[in-house]
């Protein structure tokens, strides 16, 4: 996994403490698109520290949150005790074939090596069951995934698609915070970083100490292919 990928890691607890929750209309959603019922066992895949995870607990699934690094993984542990917790990576997954009704990936997939994780998602998830990727969250206008990234044959066929519209109210050392836990910030030379951060303070200061921040959340549904 590359550098950016795992630089979450050395800020896990900021990454808890600042990152969105996923809209529950869009966990719902995806949820009805795939047919899962209460009790349903399903995965969250590059979990992170559970943002999504407690979106599925929350739903009433049997939900299997597995994540590649320790320190986001003790946060989830932390605060989604009622999820199963994995240390593992997207590609090789250590549960028993058809295991699961569905997955779900919220902001990791596309860290994924696509061409191992599908097949191993594909190996994991029921005839009959599905995947979910997203809620992807990015501010209006973001496009989360070209085309050609999404999943396909011959493990997956899209099933419907959605955005959802919502928004927070946030402030400047907030948006700071939030920036501060990207991977393009995280792996930046400390005095570049700090540089780009100011410039974040600097924009925000202009709409006061308090504004609201509008975001849309992408979720695709697909089925598994027999």
């Amino acid at each position: 996994m590359s550098e950016r990928a795992r630089s979450f890691e050395s800020a896990a607890a900021d990454y808890e403490r600042h990152r969105p929750e996923y809209p529950e209309e869009a966990v719902q959603w995806a949820a009805d698109q795939l047919g899962l019922e209460e009790r349903a066992r399903v995965l969250d895949v590059g979990a992170g520290t559970g943002k999504l995870t407690r979106g599925l607990v929350a739903l009433g699934f049997d939900v299997v949150a597995v994540e590649p690094g320790a320190p986001m993984l003790e946060q989830l542990r932390r605060a989604v005790p009622e999820a199963e917790a994995v240390e593992a990576p997207a590609e090789s997954i250590p549960l028993p074939g058809e295991s699961v009704d569905a997955a779900f990936a919220g902001q990791a997939y596309h860290w994924f090596d696509r061409a191992r994780a599908l097949p191993e998602l594909h190996r994991l998830i029921r005839p009959g069951g599905g995947l979910a990727l997203g809620p992807v969250v990015g501010y209006a206008g973001h496009r989360p995934f070209v085309e050609e990234e999404l999943p396909g044959a011959p493990w997956f066929r899209e099933l419907g698609r959605t955005v959802v519209e919502s928004a927070e109210h946030s402030g400047p050392e907030a948006l700071v915070s939030h920036f501060a836990t990207t991977s393009m910030l995280l792996t930046m030379e400390a005095g570049e970083r700090e540089r780009r951060l100011a410039e974040v303070r600097g924009i925000a200061s202009r709409y006061g100490d308090r504004f609201r921040v509008p975001r849309q959340t992408y979720v695709f549904a697909f089925e598994r292919l027999s």
